[in-house]
């Protein structure tokens, strides 16, 4: 991503949000505001942390909650860069907060739109913070190594190669179904909807389709289906929840697009919550896509990774606008992975993906 001058000439304002409870997130904050200086770029670094999340939800009066923040207004309006580092340091810090994050949902939403209208470029950072392994059960050595194996792969001509193959089988293409042996069965069109590749770079076509975000690790590709055309059923034999915690063997039922019906093994609440925290389209069919990084491995709840990895797809429901050019308008937008070593995937009949591989290359 290139950051320097406007249009107008006058030198680019970056927000910098980056997690504050990990020592090295914030001197990797410090270092990429030290560049964004460099270029002459205005910034403004800000950190979150779990905690203050919370505790911001739990105090604040729920009509100020229900009002539109002037800062988050003024910076989605003036920002022509965001860059996030980071993740959540405690995976399940939204638990008993659905009602109270409800109420912030049409301005969540509000602030989306703006900042797609306004083609704001932004670029998602992954970085392992302890406390996100801890919250997803993983050890933090072993959570750091998978996050450094995957950014050394996100370059590679096997990865490039990778997500050539599945945007070439999926573009101008029409039905897309997802078949296992689990019974998963799933189908939904993509006609007319852009193919998208996820590789790290921005480039000028990016720029001029409305393309205007990255994130590392890199590697998938992605599409986003017709909104009301899913039909069918899908497992996941792990879910992470943004906010709220993981579910396991999670089922959904798709009619018309929308989440009809879901049942899971354990954790089922955690997803009830979920949708009872957000407001718009937040149960429908937002993205369909394919894990093309072969250094990534499953982390147990880093989306950022885990959507990435070789031989999974993943499907998410909820916000689908600019980027993703879809219609979906909501206050969240969730991906959910899937294994496919048991399973396979075929776009106007022809098999694309057989079990975990590319069927041909």
């Amino acid at each position: 991503m290139k950051i320097g001058r406007r249009a107008d000439g006058k030198f680019e304002s970056v927000r910098i949000l980056y997690n504050a409870t990990d020592p090295s997130c914030e001197r990797m904050a410090f270092n990429i505001e030290e560049e964004c200086w460099r270029v002459g770029a205005h910034t403004l670094l800000l950190t979150e942390r779990c905690w203050q999340a919370r505790q911001h939800y739990k105090i604040t009066p729920e009509k100020s909650l229900k009002e539109m923040s002037p800062f988050a207004d003024a910076i989605a309006r003036r920002a022509d860069v965001t860059i996030y580092l980071g993740e959540d340091d405690d995976p399940m810090w939204a638990r008993g907060l659905s009602g109270k994050i409800k109420l912030t949902g049409p301005t969540r939403q509000k602030l989306h739109e703006i900042l797609d209208k306004r083609k704001v470029r932004w670029a998602y950072f992954g970085w392992p913070v302890p406390g996100a392994a801890k919250g997803y059960g993983c050890p933090v050595a072993k959570f750091r190594q998978i996050f450094f194996d995957s950014i050394r792969s996100s370059f590679t001509p096997e990865l490039l190669e990778l997500c050539e193959y599945y945007r070439r089988s999926l573009a101008g293409k029409d039905k897309v179904k997802i078949t296992a042996a689990d019974s998963t069965d799933l189908s939904f069109r993509i006609k007319g909807r852009p193919v998208l590749v996820d590789d790290g770079f921005i480039s000028r076509e990016d720029m001029t389709r409305g393309d205007v975000g990255l994130n590392i690790p890199t590697g998938e590709i992605f599409v986003a289906p017709l909104e009301t055309t899913a039909e069918g059923k899908i497992f996941f034999e792990n879910a992470a929840i943004h906010g709220f915690g993981k579910v396991k063997g999670l089922w959904l039922k798709f009619r018309r697009g929308k989440i009809a019906d879901y049942d899971a093994t354990s954790g089922k609440a955690n997803f009830s919550n979920f949708l009872k925290a957000n407001t718009g389209e937040k149960d429908r069919i937002a993205e369909f896509g394919v894990g093309c990084n072969p250094g990534a491995k499953y982390t147990g709840g880093s989306i950022i990774i885990d959507e990435k990895i070789f031989g999974t797809v993943h499907i998410a429901i909820g916000n689908n606008t600019g980027a993703y050019h879809g219609k979906n308008k909501a206050s969240s937008h969730l991906d959910l992975i899937r294994d496919m070593r048991r399973g396979q995937f075929s776009v106007d009949g022809k098999l694309v993906m057989d079990r975990g591989k590319p069927s041909k290359l």
